[in-house]
Parts: C-alpha cells; structure tokens; sequence
C-alpha cells in the first residue's frame, strides 16, 4: 500500500491522515475481501461522454434497485474500498437519490461516486494514465467487486466516464459484465460540454476536459465548441467499437436521454428486463415509488447551437470518410 502519484490533498496532514486511517483499515479490507466466495459478481457499468446524463441514470439505478455502487467514502478511503463500503454499508442499504449532482459530484459519504481515485489506483496502466505501475490483475479487482456486493447482497453498478478511454481494457478484466449506453441529443451535450470547460478551466493547456476518447489528439489544438463536439462523437464511436461483441451477445441496451427524463418508469421496466435477460437479480427497493420525471436540460435554439450542429455534421463526415 504505497503513495499514489495521481491523488492531489488538500493539505499534507490530510494526506497523512488518510494514509493512517487506509492503514488501520487494511486488515479489515483484506479479511472482507477473502471471504468473497466468488471473482464473478453482477457487475454493470453505465457508459457515455460527459455530460450526457450518466450521473443521473447512475443514481436512478441504485434509487429504484437494491445495487451495490463505490461511495464517497470508498473513493476518499481507495486503497481500501472494501472496507470503506463496510463502514456505511448501513447507510447505501438506505439511501434514497437526493438527484442534486454538480457536475458528476453527489453529497454525503454514502452517496454513488465515479470513483476516479480507486480506477487510478486500480489501473494505473490503463488510458488515460499510462503509468509504469503493475496495479491489479483483473481477478482481484473483480474479487474486490464479489467483495463489496457480498456486503450488501446486491449486484454492482460502475459509473465513470474515463473508464472509456480504455473501454477494451474493461471488457477483458470484466467478461461477464452488462453496460446501459445513455446518448443525449450530441448537440445538447456538446453545448453542456462547453459549459464545464468554462467552469472548470484544465491545466495542462489543452482544453481539454475528463474522457479523452482514441483519436482526441487529432483536436488538441482546436477551439472549445470543436473539442467539444469531438468528445461526443470520438466517445460513442469507441462504445460502439469496443463492445461491438457485448452487443451481439444482448449485454448492451441503449437509454435515450431524453426519454430517460420524460418517462424513467417506461425505461426502467426495460432495464428491469435487460437485468433479467442477463441473469442479474435486481430488487426493487420498497420505498422506491415511481421515479419523478424531468425536463430535459435544452439548449437554446441560437447561432451557437447552429455552428454546433455544422460541427457535428463535419467531424461525423471525416470519421465516415
């Protein structure tokens, strides 16, 4: 258990503290870890770009199911996530969607996390990160799955976009998993792209913002509207691409954004019958009730929105090309 070269604190004691406490807690990680009976846990990942309404299907999904998720907690506490997920495990049984994200970012030390810190630390070798370190072999990442949903009894639910920046990598250490592919209207979501980037502004100069999808180079250089709408394009085309044979195998389903909003009860009893048709046993949660719809988060009809669509229509037609 070593330091992490991609974690930043917000002090040094903090640093330390959490090192102390991932200390304490990792004979408890490894002795809940061991009594997994199994490496082979239900295990769905939510996938899309940025934006595109991942973090609202995630906390819909583990509103209406009982599903087991990473929390705050687990993500704070990432080399020891097991554990962490033992210590409120009381509280995810429990908790009921607050649907009140900022940017991906949920409250509450139960609350469903992206859980970038734990994917780094996992797989630091992976896209985007590209690290010289071993990380873990797929087994015992998924023993650390069976792990965790073996505390809850429930089946995992992943949610992190820059996951897809090595989407092959995640088929092959998770064969048996099912994925749920929400696609926005691209021009709704390129806008919203743009947004995040002025608010939260990269360091590294080149504009860019969370997933880097395989070909992103190629609009390093270019302005915000065209990156943006690069991200939307290049990250549904490498979905596509990647789980190419999860499709032919039933284990993808594709979630309109905007129906997701307009009628989450229709799209869930679907999900419901996606779950069942792959052998994952989702219960609903008691208190769930009927899940409230949204307006869906539209952009306005301007001379932005047109060179957006244009955009759109040109780097659709270089890829085609």
């Amino acid at each position: 258990m070593g330091q992490e070269p991609l974690v930043s604190y917000r002090s040094v004691r903090t640093k330390y503290l959490n090192l102390l406490a991932s200390r304490l807690l990792w004979p408890l990680e490894v002795a809940l870890e061991r009594r997994a009976k199994s490496d082979d846990s239900p295990i769905c990942f939510i996938v899309g770009p940025p934006r595109s309404g991942t973090t609202l299907l995630y906390e819909m999904v583990v509103t209406r199911f009982q599903c087991s998720y990473l929390s705050n907690l687990a993500k704070r506490l990432f080399r020891v996530p097991v554990a962490a997920t033992w210590l409120c495990r009381n509280a995810i049984r429990n908790r009921r969607g607050s649907f009140d994200s900022v940017y991906g970012e949920l409250e509450g030390n139960a609350a469903p996390n992206e859980a970038g810190r734990i994917w780094h630390y996992w797989m630091p070798y992976a896209a985007p990160y590209f690290l010289d370190k071993p990380g873990l072999t797929p087994d015992r990442m998924r023993r650390k799955m069976a792990a965790i949903c073996r505390l809850t009894g429930w089946p995992m639910v992943i949610k992190n976009p820059i996951l897809q920046s090595d989407m092959s990598q995640i088929v092959t250490s998770f064969p048996n998993a099912v994925f749920l592919h929400i696609e926005r209207d691209w021009s709704d979501n390129a806008r919203s792209l743009m947004k995040l980037r002025q608010d939260r502004k990269p360091s590294d100069g080149t504009g860019w913002v969370s997933l880097r999808p395989e070909g992103w180079e190629h609009y390093a250089d270019a302005d915000a509207l065209t990156q943006s709408c690069a991200q939307v394009i290049l990250s549904h085309k490498d979905i596509v691409t990647h789980l190419d044979a999860a499709q032919a195998q039933g284990k993808v389903m594709k979630i309109d954004y905007e129906r997701l909003c307009a009628d989450p009860d229709e799209i869930f009893a679907g999900i419901e019958a996606f779950f069942r048709d792959n052998g994952i046993d989702v219960v609903r949660k008691p208190e769930a009730g009927t899940l409230r719809r949204m307006s869906p988060r539209r952009q306005p009809d301007d001379e932005t929105r047109s060179r957006i669509a244009a955009c759109l229509q040109e780097i659709s037609g270089s890829i085609a090309s």
